[in-house]
Order: structure tokens, then sequence, then C-alpha cells
């Protein structure tokens, strides 16, 4: 307990701060329509989710971000495996990769549009920009391999004793760094292709409802429960990276 009431204060203090200072402001402007108060956007946010269709458009958010998160995953894992090995594949996919990068998440929602259903734009979205995060750190952890311990894996080891001892503890601290990272970059690209796209259910279709209907304090409480609930999967996925980890270790 005395080392987890530091933690707390270190970040409840922050907070409360931030939470002032919004309160201030809103005092100052004086409009909800503008700024809504603390007060408000919870009040807001209560109601959301006291609503069968808050909950429709967070699950089927969700949904859209953990299919994207994994599609990513398992594509740039393949990948990153075909392009460590191969100097060709390497050479020919190389400038596939620097593209994805360097395009705007909403160029890959407006191009998607033309051909993809609305509801499935953000999956797709998602996929596009968790998969070079997850292909570069795998591949660079696949060359980094200490040529070593390879060589001496094959002498005394089988392939699948070499694959569980010796190159995932060397591979899975990279991956797991960079997985929780590229969740954070999912919930980005999901909710703004859904204010593109547009979908039946989702966060990002309220948040724009909210925005064209002026309904300020419900757009603050959907951006406050966005932040909430990166936060609470954010966390739930390095507990399990974590365990996973330590089987490896």
């Amino acid at each position: 307990m005395r080392q987890i009431a530091p933690k707390i204060l270190k970040t409840c203090v922050p907070v409360a701060v931030y939470i002032v200072i919004w309160q201030l402001l809103s005092m100052l402007v004086g409009s909800s329509l503008l700024l809504p108060s603390p007060k408000d956007t919870v009040a807001a946010a209560v109601g959301i989710l006291g609503s069968s269709r808050g909950w429709s458009a967070i699950g089927m958010t969700l949904v859209r971000i953990l299919a994207g998160f994994g599609l990513g995953c398992v594509i740039g894992i393949a990948l990153a495996v075909l392009t460590a090995h191969s100097k060709t594949a390497k050479w020919l996919l190389q400038p596939l990769r620097s593209l994805i990068k360097t395009t705007p998440i909403t160029s890959f929602a407006l191009i998607l549009l033309v051909s993809v259903i609305s509801g499935v734009v953000p999956v797709v979205v998602s996929m596009i920009i968790v998969m070079p995060m997850i292909w570069q750190t795998t591949e660079e952890a696949i060359r980094n391999r200490s040529p070593q311990l390879s060589e001496m894996s094959q002498i005394f080891l089988t392939p699948w004793k070499k694959l569980r001892y010796v190159s995932l503890p060397q591979i899975l601290p990279r991956f797991f760094a960079t997985a929780s990272t590229a969740l954070g970059f999912a919930w980005k690209a999901v909710i703004t292709a859904e204010i593109l796209a547009l979908p039946r259910f989702g966060i990002g279709r309220q948040m724009q409802d909210n925005k064209i209907y002026l309904e300020t304090p419900e757009l603050f409480a959907w951006t406050l429960l966005v932040v909430l609930f990166s936060v609470l999967i954010e966390s739930t996925l390095r507990y399990l990276l974590r365990k996973v980890g330590q089987r490896y270790d």
C-alpha cells in the first residue's frame, strides 16, 4: 500500500488540477455550447452509458478496433518474417511500407469509401495503420537476434525449442512494446474513419452527429469516454502481454 499510494497521488493530483482549470475556463466562457463544464460533461457521459444506443456505438467501435488491430498484427508479423529472411521481398515491399506510413488516415478512409462498406472502412484503416508498425519492429527484432545463440541452438535444439527458448525471448519484448503503442493508434484511426464513413453505429458517428446538432456536452462526453476506454483497454493489453511474456523469460 505504501508503494501504491504515491503512484495514485502522482496521477490524481495533475488530473485534479486540469479539472479545476477546465471548470474555471468554463465559468469564464459562460456557455455550455462553447465549453461545457466538467459536471455537464460527466452528466452527459452518464446519460450515454445509460442508453442502449450509447452501448451499441461503444460495442461496434471496440469490435472494429480489435478486428483492425488483430489483422494488422497478423499481417505485420507475416510480412516481417518474409522481409527478414528474403532480401528480394524486402526490396520489393520496403516502398509499400514507407508509402503506408506517410499517407494520412483521412486519405485511406476516403479512398476506401468509394468501394468498401462504411462499417468495414474503420477496420481496414485501423489494420493499415497498425500493420507497418508491427511489421518494421518485428522485422528489426528478427534481424537483430544474437547470431551466437542462433548457431548454438541449431546444434543442440529442435526447431520448436529454438523458437521457444531462443528466438521468441529476443523478439517478444520489442513486439509487445510496439503492440501497446499500435493499439493507441488503432483507436485514433477507427474513430477518425467512423467520423468520415458514418457507419450506422460507432463512437465517431455519434461525435459527428453531436457536432452537427451542436450538442457540445455530449461531444465532450464521448471524448472523455474514448480516453477512459482507451486507457482501460491498453492497460489490459499490457497486463496480458506481460503475462504472456513471463512464459518466455
